[in-house]
């Protein structure tokens, strides 16, 4: 790419399209640096046909790895090269230290996640994964560190409500004359698809976006942690299937802005981000949710055969209590029997336990607070 550039697309909003629209050129950008500086590093001694040759080996030498999509410019595809092939050509390229590796870890993590987790893309998982790629080309002296930091500020912006900038009073057009203006002449097809109103007995997952009317009762979590209702007063925990401390940390642990509301069938729901988004139910949670909730923000590898947080290198069963060692291996377990090598482990606020890799997501094991990484579930 010599005497060329990559120029970055940056979001415009808080909307699915603007911020797919940032995470694509983020990834994009960050994929076709690489391919540059590896072609710079390694054309001179293994000549222009170094990647095909490198993939014709590779392909001999793991089966596994012809059904993977094989390009330079693939940051999941050179990441993982670079995690774990031995005696990769990629570890000239990037020094391969611990720190490095674990920033690698979870860029190829969140690439999963991204593509296989049923909850909306937001700006703020915009921008972890700018910090990701940002503190990457820090590490590395990749020219990408400038441009994600870059993107990092324009989150920053858009989510305290400085950008876009607010547009002159007499250019503001009222909304109904915006509706009524014409999209391209009257032989455009619509912009719309048009969508039939939700029966609010069909849910969408936990942490997705509310469906239908948000309901008018609204509770509130007091300074003693009790959930109670406005309107009355009075407590909800008589509503309230199970222990109220853990459906309250379950419904809280995203943060969600003011009150909170329930709906008739027990549904709860709450702001998150300026969005409306179903937070659990008062009663037993629907039986097929796979992922409930909101993503943790921490990430998690097996490693000789025991789960890891990768930030720590702690193994889940040496940092529970001594009474929960057992239940501990046993979710250890499970996932080492599901997990593959590339595949990604998450764990939402609700403590299901994913793995994700290119065939989609499976939760394997159900954790508390008392028997996962302390701290990490709240």
């Amino acid at each position: 790419m010599s005497g060329e550039a990559f120029v970055m697309e940056y979001p415009e909003g808080n909307t699915y399209g603007e911020v797919m629209k940032g995470y694509f050129s983020l990834m994009r950008g960050f994929g076709i640096e690489f391919a540059n500086r590896s072609d710079r590093v390694l054309v001179p001694d293994l000549g222009s046909r170094w990647f095909d040759e490198y993939v014709q080996r590779r392909n001999a030498e793991d089966p596994a790895h012809v059904r993977r999509r094989q390009s330079p410019e693939d940051p999941s595809f050179f990441l993982g090269e670079y995690l774990r092939a031995p005696e990769t050509v990629y570890r000239q390229i990037i020094p391969n230290t611990g720190d490095l590796r674990v920033v690698s870890k979870k860029i190829v993590d969140t690439r999963n996640t991204w593509l296989h987790f049923s909850d909306e893309p937001s700006v703020s998982q915009l921008r972890d994964a700018a910090d990701l790629v940002r503190l990457f080309g820090v590490k590395t002296s990749m020219g990408v560190e400038a441009p994600a930091a870059r993107m990092i500020k324009r989150i920053d912006r858009i989510r305290t409500g400085q950008y876009p900038p607010t547009a002159p009073a007499q250019s503001v057009a009222p909304a109904a004359a915006v509706a009524a203006q014409p999209t391209g002449g009257d032989d455009e097809p619509p912009i719309e698809i048009p969508l039939e109103k939700i029966d609010r007995a069909s849910r969408p997952p936990i942490g997705a976006i509310w469906r239908g009317d948000v309901p008018e009762r609204r509770v509130r979590v007091t300074r003693t942690r009790d959930v109670v209702d406005v309107a009355t007063g009075r407590s909800v925990r008589t509503e309230v299937d199970g222990p109220l401390a853990d459906k309250l940390r379950q419904w809280t642990a995203a943060r969600p802005m003011g009150d909170l509301w329930i709906d008739d069938d027990g549904a709860v729901g709450g702001f998150i981000e300026g969005r409306e988004r179903l937070l659990g139910y008062t009663g037993p949670d629907p039986e097929s949710e796979i992922a409930r909730g909101f993503l943790v923000r921490r990430y998690y590898d097996v490693v000789a055969g025991r789960l890891v947080d990768i930030d720590s290198g702690s193994a889940l069963s040496d940092m529970v209590a001594k009474g929960e060692v057992e239940q501990a291996k046993e979710i250890e377990e499970a996932i080492t029997a599901a997990a593959q090598p590339g595949g990604t482990i998450r764990v939402t606020n609700y403590g299901d336990v994913l793995y994700i890799d290119e065939q989609g997501m499976t939760r394997v094991a159900v954790a508390t607070p008392q028997t996962w990484f302390p701290g990490h579930l709240g």
